[in-house]
């Protein structure tokens, strides 16, 4: 093979499935648009949900845990459904998860069924993230940067609405009604792979072909803890989650205590740390896709990471909203992660294995960014070890980029150490 990254159009054994691209667009926007929503839909509104069903700190920080920890299980759950069920079918069962989830927490009369409908919306949550890569590689995998740009920044779309409209539905009926909206809104995500899951199994039945292991392939996943690429993504991913996460959580804590400002302005300084990614993901994949060696993005990212939480620790009262964009830049690693795990596989099956693989991973790696900043913090009542900490984690990004400099594909690789054995 070739120095560089193999096009995916060359790359890919399948050929594009013209007559489903409409409906796996409209699938793939609608989906991008709940991925997220599990996350934040509760947080605006807790101090309604509390008066109905009492919650201590405790049962708080459960909750503020799952997301991180579904992430992950959903990441490594979905490669092994996909060795069973089609792509499509998985979809729907994980919409039909999370419109499940968000009416079990509209309907809880307690604690448990609140935790119960957080941890299958965010499962289901987290199986649809690992989908998305491989459904994008079979419907366009000529259009993978584009593609991914695509719901990549509808992420943050996902992200942001929940915290304006939650609100908003609440007053007008009631929290349980606001938890309610985003059922309905993943209900509305269901139909086109219903129509895409008949439409494949029809074509799979004609061709004598209709095993979902013909699809998925069996032990697609098998050796990927050897391989380089899927090392070098998943610390990538992982270790820019963790900054990531770690900010979110503590950002306006850091800047209130160390950069003097009130409240309102570490709000508005957190909103736009959380956007920032974005509008980088109309960018990155493109680019990410062009490189010989993509490992340098990652340098970036950590080289961002580092110079934010510098300026933050060093001068956090002159230039506070530079600082914060220049960390949140780092965050723009994401889509990166998301076109190279298209960019680097050949075949839909090892697509799906390495999209659990990185991304299950990656989240079980990021659970450690908010704990160990606030652990740290309370062990020295300062944000100079917690940033220490983070500029470490930054490091560890630039490993990642070191391991991408390789050429091969996980399939490569993979094939390499089996012809070994």
């Amino acid at each position: 093979m070739s120095g560089g990254i193999t096009s995916p159009r060359n790359a890919l054994e399948l050929r594009p499935v013209w007559p489903g691209r409409a409906l796996a667009l409209a699938g793939i926007v609608l989906v991008a648009l709940n991925l997220r929503s599990a996350v934040t839909a509760m947080s605006p509104i807790v101090g309604r949900i509390v008066v109905d069903v009492p919650m201590d700190d405790v049962a708080l920080g459960v909750i503020g845990m799952l997301p991180p920890l579904m992430l992950a299980t959903g990441g490594l759950l979905g490669p092994i459904l996909a060795r069973w069920i089609r792509l499509e079918t998985n979809m729907v069962l994980a919409c039909a998860g999370m419109c499940a989830g968000h009416l079990i927490r509209a309907m809880a009369g307690e604690f448990t069924q609140l935790l119960v409908g957080s941890v299958v919306a965010m499962l289901a949550m987290g199986v649809g993230n690992v989908l998305l890569p491989p459904l994008v590689k079979k419907y366009f995998p000529d259009r993978i940067a584009l593609m991914t740009s695509i719901y990549a920044m509808l992420f943050s779309v996902s992200t942001a609405i929940p915290g304006t409209v939650a609100p908003l539905a609440a007053d007008a009926a009631g929290w349980r009604g606001s938890l309610m909206v985003w059922g309905v809104a993943a209900a509305i995500a269901v139909p086109p792979w219903i129509v895409l899951a008949f439409r494949g199994r029809s074509r799979a039945s004609k061709a004598g072909n209709g095993s979902p292991a013909a699809l998925a392939g069996r032990g697609a996943g098998a050796g990927l803890w050897r391989s380089r690429v899927a090392w070098g993504l998943m610390l990538m991913h992982g270790l820019s989650a963790l900054n990531g996460y770690a900010m979110l959580a503590w950002l306006p804590e850091i800047l209130m205590d160390t950069a003097g400002i009130s409240g309102i302005e570490a709000g508005v300084l957190l909103s736009i740390y959380a956007v920032t990614a974005g509008p980088l993901a109309l960018v990155v994949p493109a680019i990410a896709l062009r490189m010989r060696n993509p490992g340098v993005l990652a340098y970036i990212g950590a080289s961002l990471f580092a110079s934010g939480y510098t300026g933050l620790l060093l001068a956090p009262g002159v230039l506070t909203p530079l600082w914060v964009l220049v960390s949140a830049s780092g965050t723009g690693l994401f889509p990166v992660m998301l076109a190279l795990i298209n960019a680097r596989t050949r075949t839909l099956a090892t697509t799906a294995a390495l999209s659990g693989f990185v991304q299950g991973n990656g989240a079980l790696i990021s659970v450690a960014g908010p704990l160990v900043v606030g652990l740290l913090h309370d062990a020295t009542g300062g944000w100079t070890a917690p940033f220490c900490f983070l500029i470490a984690a930054s490091a560890g990004i630039v490993l990642g980029g070191i391991l991408l400099r390789s050429p091969l594909s996980v399939d490569e690789e993979l094939h390499e150490y089996a012809s070994r054995r």
